[in-house]
């Protein structure tokens, strides 16, 4: 968290921004909303992914565990009276609230268990919603320069680790890689795994 913190006034980087709206535009491209929807982005940091949905969304909930991150998307936010920012840990705590559409970007491998936030964010779904996770595939733990001052937990994941979630939440979901990125010399990709009932 504390690397996020410290990070924050300096996060929306050119590459940064150029990259969310990739994962965010081939996201909205899979999801075909046919009406707006009350929107959750887990995992929020300064908003990037989901104020590229702000066209599709009748509200917009950003949460995440960072309030230097939520500083700044507060800041971008603060002339829509439809966006809200909820600094919380929801892998520890309770929000009652129920949402079409729950998102989250390259947060999941921050999780201490990706399977039961599935589970909990699944709970959070209205009747027909859909959730959309974007994270990295499999690697082999060198796409952070350091994954434990980051907060790094899991090394990207497996098609069948992401259908095991979907499983235990009682969830169907389609999973494909959406992106790939050169860093340091190594390609890694990116899926896009949407769970819907």
């Amino acid at each position: 968290m504390s690397h996020f913190n410290h990070a924050a006034n300096t996060w929306d980087s050119e590459d940064k921004i150029s990259l969310m709206q990739t994962l965010a535009e081939k996201t909205r491209d899979r999801l075909k909303l046919s009406s707006k929807v009350d929107l959750l982005d887990f995992g929020c940091g300064t908003g990037l992914f989901c104020l590229e949905f702000i066209d599709d969304a009748k509200s917009i909930t950003g949460v995440d565990t960072s309030t230097g991150m939520l500083e700044v998307f507060d800041k971008k936010t603060a002339v829509y009276d439809h966006i809200k920012s909820i600094n919380t840990d929801l892998e520890n705590e309770e929000l009652n609230e129920k949402f079409d559409l729950i998102i989250s970007s390259m947060t999941f491998h921050h999780l201490n268990s990706p399977e039961k936030m599935t589970l909990k964010l699944a709970g959070m779904l209205n009747e027909g919603g859909k959730m959309a996770i974007v994270d990295l595939e499999s690697e082999d733990g060198s796409f952070h320069p350091d994954p434990k001052g980051m907060g790094v937990k899991h090394f990207g994941f497996s098609n069948e680790e992401i259908v095991s979630w979907a499983d235990k939440a009682n969830l169907n979901v389609k999973i494909e890689t959406i992106n790939s990125r050169t860093k340091n010399g190594r390609e890694y990709n990116q899926f896009l795994a949407v769970f819907y009932k």
